[in-house]
């Protein structure tokens, strides 16, 4: 017999999300080929601003290349993310996903991810201005620092959980897009972050922790070790791979359900409707 606490609940969601990557692998091409992506855009946009910061003498010239190019790495990676959405929902409908596939219906959604990507930039230039308080050597600086940090990135990371998958299957704004996650997530509280946290900490200790200790160690050792730290440095790429992967996956299949299209093939109905009823309510409302 199954048990029905919360957290059993967000485990079997968790081994139901890795089933459906399981099933299509090839999902993991999105996380890879925007990774890939946004370095080269990075690093294409960025080595002009170097050069006439190096001929100018001076920092100030580069930043805003840096800007553009932190913009277009940002509307890469959600470009990926939404066509990843696309691919999860056609492998959960029987379909054979493809990055074509994924990326094509992705597409016509340009000028709402452009948007977005926009939003999503923005909001890491403030975490990382309230970073940068959380660095000061000033003690009530740092201690306001941390505490605004924690709260914008805990509160943006909720507010945003659905947008991806809105992105994807909506044609929504950056704003109502927002707005339809905020309310999704009011109506539906619990499992969405209980769930997530779960992929986050079963790939941390499988892929990350091992990933971590395997550098460590290889460092340690000095040359001897650096066949060991490679190896660490790839279980750490593939943990964060599969990660984001699993991620994107349960997000799509919390999405689905909560808005009326039923559970997934191999997530179970009772895990979903147990996961969103609403305190005080028997039955979904979309």
């Amino acid at each position: 017999m199954q048990s029905n606490s919360r957290f059993a609940r967000s485990w079997r969601l968790s081994k139901d999300s890795w089933a459906v990557l399981k099933a299509d692998r090839s999902l993991l091409a999105f996380p890879v080929v925007g990774s890939i992506a946004a370095l080269l855009a990075f690093a294409i946009v960025v080595a002009p601003g170097v050069i006439v910061a190096a001929v100018a003498d001076t920092a100030w010239p580069v930043i805003p290349f840096i800007a553009v190019a932190l913009y277009l790495t940002t509307f890469v990676t959600i470009y990926c993310g939404v066509g990843l959405a696309a691919a999860t929902a056609q492998v959960m409908d029987g379909q054979n996903a493809t990055l074509r596939t994924g990326l094509a219906a992705a597409r016509p959604h340009l000028g709402s991810i452009a948007k977005w990507a926009l939003v999503q930039a923005t909001v890491g230039l403030l975490l990382n201005l309230l970073q940068s308080l959380a660095d000061s050597e000033n003690g009530i600086l740092k201690i306001v620092g941390l505490i605004l940090t924690l709260l914008v990135s805990v509160a943006w990371t909720l507010a945003s959980f659905f947008v991806i998958p809105l992105l994807a299957f909506e044609d929504l704004g950056p704003g109502d897009a927002l707005k339809r996650s905020l309310a999704i997530i009011k109506e539906h509280w619990g499992e969405s972050v209980i769930g997530s946290a779960a992929i986050g900490g079963v790939v941390f200790l499988i892929g990350f922790l091992p990933g971590a200790a395997l550098v460590i160690g290889g460092i340690a050792l000095g040359g001897a070790g650096i066949a060991l730290a490679v190896v660490g440095a790839v279980l750490l790429i593939v943990a964060a791979i599969v990660g984001n992967t699993l991620s994107q996956v349960f997000r799509v299949a919390l999405y689905r359900y909560v808005t009326g299209q039923g559970a997934a093939p191999g997530f179970a109905s009772e895990d979903l409707e147990r996961a969103f009823r609403p305190k005080g309510r028997r039955r979904l409302v979309a």
